[in-house]
């Protein structure tokens, strides 16, 4: 009897043995489930800012942001003798021009020939920026040319008549011709800046003038120019 009773102990002993070892090998945990990659657009709306800034601030712009003004805002530009805001009013608004006129034959009496160029619309003013002439004299003899451009006197008051201002021309002799007429070239080409302007009452003319040295001379005697410039509103 003692026997069988150690039997059901050792039996008993066994089992509980069995359930432990089961219970520290049992399945491990599943593993977390994987969650899909989700796209994400993400929208900037502008966000209305109101801020005060005092003193003067120092902004960085990296970019070239859109730039939106509403209204008539005030722009105040700081220009000192030290340190002077240049401006360049008249070109930005400039109306090119390129005209051109020919004297044809002088006058023989006078010796004298002209031709009117360009002409100044009334109210406005105008810029010269070059000019080129061409003419031709007999074999030894010279010539004067002028270029007559009328203007307004500076300080002058509001609707003033516009005087004429009458600028040498210093053409140069060129090789002599092989014609069997005997005439010399004489030719100019310069940058220059002359100032034209016309009053409010009516329109001016920019004039070519020649004047031969010897008017009794032949063969005929002339010039011709060309002009380059813009008008100023």
């Amino acid at each position: 009897m003692k026997k069988l009773g150690s039997i059901l102990l050792g039996t008993i002993c066994l089992c509980i043995l069995a359930i432990a070892v089961g219970l520290l090998t049992s399945a491990p945990a599943p593993a977390a489930p994987v969650v899909p990659t989700i796209p994400v657009a993400v929208v900037n709306t502008p966000l209305a800012v109101n801020a005060s800034v005092s003193g003067t601030p120092t902004v960085n712009v990296n970019s070239l942001p859109a730039v939106q003004l509403s209204g008539t805002p005030t722009v105040n530009l700081s220009s000192t003798a030290s340190d002077p805001l240049y401006v360049d009013a008249d070109r930005p608004a400039r109306n090119s021009f390129s005209a051109s006129c020919n004297t044809q034959n002088y006058d023989s009496t006078s010796g004298r020939a002209s031709c009117t160029i360009f002409t100044i619309p009334a109210g406005r003013q105008i810029v010269i920026e070059s000019v080129a002439c061409s003419a031709e004299t007999p074999i030894g003899q010279g010539l004067q040319a002028s270029l007559m451009v009328p203007n307004i006197p500076f300080g002058a008051a509001p609707g003033s008549q516009a005087f004429p201002n009458y600028v040498p021309l210093a053409m140069t002799r060129q090789t002599l011709t092989v014609s069997p007429d005997g005439v010399e070239i004489w030719a100019l080409t310069n940058q220059i800046r002359l100032y034209g302007a016309a009053p409010t009452n009516g329109s001016v003319d920019i004039g070519v003038l020649f004047q031969a040295s010897g008017p009794s001379l032949d063969p005929p005697q002339g010039m011709s120019c060309v002009i380059n410039g813009y008008l100023v509103p």
